[in-house]
């Protein structure tokens, strides 16, 4: 099983789902979003943006197209990097994970394809995943992605919450996803550096407060260093533990990611996977 082949059951219903809403344009449209999170992403800092929109399938899947595998494998090599230092990342049968900012799903199928790989090292028979994420239609995709692939070793029990940091509203009286062993913050930081007027920086110090005792954190993002250092700030201040961190590291794809899984649609649109980048990291863990 390869991230590459589990986006294309992703794309292949997000591609559906545009379709039934631009009919013969679709194509037209899915390039025009390519083009609109390229420009989004190059204004991240600039605290005067509006924030990005995901709520169109065409949008959804270009970003899945473009990003997700890459994201999701950049995951998977920071869970082996966790199991160099610790050993097993999860110690019980049921793993619990909360993918904050996770809509996209780059997250939940990192956790799967590193359970998958170390099947026979973990304990995991049951993955109980939180999907923490502003735009509701995010949820269409992956919360029955149980019966979209092969878990025959795994129960896999996805549920999407609606999260705006921004909104303490929409947080502040969910629990269940502070119960989680291991948080992961995927590309999630650089989207929300610049809504935060105070409100954002609480959501942290909720978050890393009332998450458990040994709870994981795993953050990565792009190498600017505006983002980094806001991050830095946040858990240093509530006095996480750095287990391993590394600032703009060149990455690409494990040898065993083709992306070529995906021919059909880069033929159809000549547009490339991200397959390398500059990647900032931080495994964080809270003290037990």
């Amino acid at each position: 099983m390869t991230l590459f082949q589990l986006v294309k059951v992703a794309l292949d219903a997000l591609y559906e789902e545009a379709s039934h809403k631009y009919g013969k344009g679709v194509d037209n449209e899915i390039v025009s979003r390519f083009s609109y999170l390229t420009t989004s992403y190059k204004d991240l800092s600039n605290n005067g943006r509006n924030p990005l929109n995901y709520k169109d399938p065409a949008t959804r899947f270009a970003y899945v197209y473009k990003y997700v595998a890459s994201h999701g494998d950049y995951i998977v090599q920071l869970l082996r990097i966790v199991r160099e230092e610790l050993g097993a990342v999860f110690k019980d049968k049921t793993a619990r994970v909360t993918c904050i900012g996770g809509g996209p799903g780059s997250d939940i199928l990192a956790v799967l394809k590193y359970l998958s790989d170390y099947s026979s090292e973990e304990p995991v028979a049951k993955v109980v995943c939180y999907l923490l994420d502003k735009e509701q239609a995010w949820a269409d995709t992956w919360t029955e992605l149980d019966d979209k692939l092969d878990l025959s070793r795994i129960n896999l029990n996805v549920n999407f919450q609606p999260l705006d940091v921004t909104e303490p509203d929409s947080w502040a009286s969910q629990r269940k996803f502070l119960e989680a062993d291991l948080f992961t913050l995927s590309y999630f930081v650089s989207e929300v550096y610049a809504l935060d007027e105070g409100v954002v920086g609480k959501f942290w110090a909720t978050l890393f407060e009332e998450a458990k005792p040994g709870a994981l954190f795993l953050y990565d993002d792009n190498g600017t260093e505006v983002f980094n250092n806001y991050f830095d700030q946040h858990w240093n201040a509530a006095g996480l533990e750095l287990l391993k961190g590394s600032t703009n590291t060149q990455l690409t794809p494990s040898s065993s990611e083709q992306a070529s899984e995906l021919a059909m649609y880069k033929d159809k649109f000549g547009e490339n996977p991200k397959l390398k980048s500059l990647l900032s990291y931080r495994i964080l863990r809270k003290e037990t």
